[in-house]
């Protein structure tokens, strides 16, 4: 170590700030999923006050209509456009482990050809998916 101060500490565990970021926008995504379920419930209550059926307010607060087969607000990610991305994405990430497994100077690449040739997999999987997510939508979406 450089010391025994602060920068010590921030030498050492810099990798913390990874963890620490993921738990704060976890946290800030349940606050807002609970102000979401806060407001849909004060406008239920407005409903119910007034006198009409909040009933049909919450199928439409729910996520309306099923998407591609699967109910809800986040029917969205088994879309086309999901799977394109997710394959362009691990694609990417490939590329960028096949590179590094080039040009670092361990024999064979180090460990970065064993998780290159992994990522390699799972884009060719992703890439199947998106073509076939494409060619074959779901027979309950309504082609438009």
């Amino acid at each position: 170590m450089h010391g025994y101060g602060l920068e010590s500490f921030a030498f050492a565990y810099w990798w913390l700030i990874f963890p620490l970021m993921w738990f704060l926008s976890g946290m800030f995504g349940m606050w807002l999923h609970h102000r979401r379920q806060n407001a849909a419930l004060d406008l239920m209550k407005t409903y119910a006050e007034k006198g009409r059926d909040p009933g049909e307010l919450a199928g439409i607060l729910d996520g309306g209509p099923a998407r591609y087969g699967f109910p809800g607000r986040g029917a969205w990610r088994y879309g086309p456009y999901w799977a394109w991305r997710k394959a362009i994405m691990s694609g990417c990430v490939a590329a960028g482990f096949w590179a590094a497994a080039y040009y670092t100077d361990y024999p064979f690449g180090g460990g970065f050809t064993v998780v290159a040739i992994i990522m390699t997999i799972i884009a060719a999987g992703s890439l199947i998916f998106a073509i076939g997510t494409s060619l074959f939508p779901p027979r309950t979406t309504p082609q438009i």
